[in-house]
């Protein structure tokens, strides 16, 4: 068994790939996934990473710049972290860490603020994100989470810097 991913930009190549595994860990239809896909890697405010083991992908996260109230009321315009998928058979490794990281780093490469939205409910992802110093901006009323609440949370370039360089 592969031990080791390796975390890079999408590729052409990777979209196909990208797409069964979203279909099969979602198990949703692919619909246009691909093209949604293609976009992350044609896109000037779009990027999508994937983690690649043994040639497959079995991680994907996205970051996409977001006009305001594109991600819910009051959200701010900005660059957003989006759309973490991990394999369940990959899952506590670290990868979602990596993926992110990765996200930041192209991020910062364009701007000062990073934010992301989750579910109350999301405690992973809230503990990751916090983790990396993202800070709570405010709750708001969503129908996309079951808690029906979601989180709106930022990091400022230079909260982020000193982990760069470690």
């Amino acid at each position: 068994m592969v031990r080791s991913v390796q975390i890079e930009p999408l590729t052409e190549a990777d979209v196909s790939s990208a797409v069964r595994f979203a279909v099969r860990v979602l198990r949703v239809e692919p619909g246009d996934l691909g093209e949604q896909f293609a976009s992350d890697i044609t896109g000037d405010l779009r990027q999508m990473f994937v983690a690649r083991a043994g040639g497959q992908v079995v991680a994907y996260g996205r970051v996409i710049e977001l006009a305001a109230d594109e991600a819910g009321p009051g959200t701010p315009a900005g660059c957003y972290l989006s759309g973490v998928l991990v394999d369940p058979a990959w899952r506590r490794r670290g990868i979602a860490t990596q993926l992110t990281q990765a996200r930041l780093r192209w991020a910062f490469a364009r701007t000062d603020k990073v934010f992301y939205v989750t579910g109350a409910d999301n405690i992973a992802s809230l503990h990751l994100h916090a983790a990396l110093g993202f800070q709570e901006m405010k709750r708001f009323g969503s129908e996309r989470s079951a808690a029906g609440v979601d989180v709106l949370s930022q990091l400022a370039r230079t909260a982020y810097e000193p982990m760069l360089r470690t």
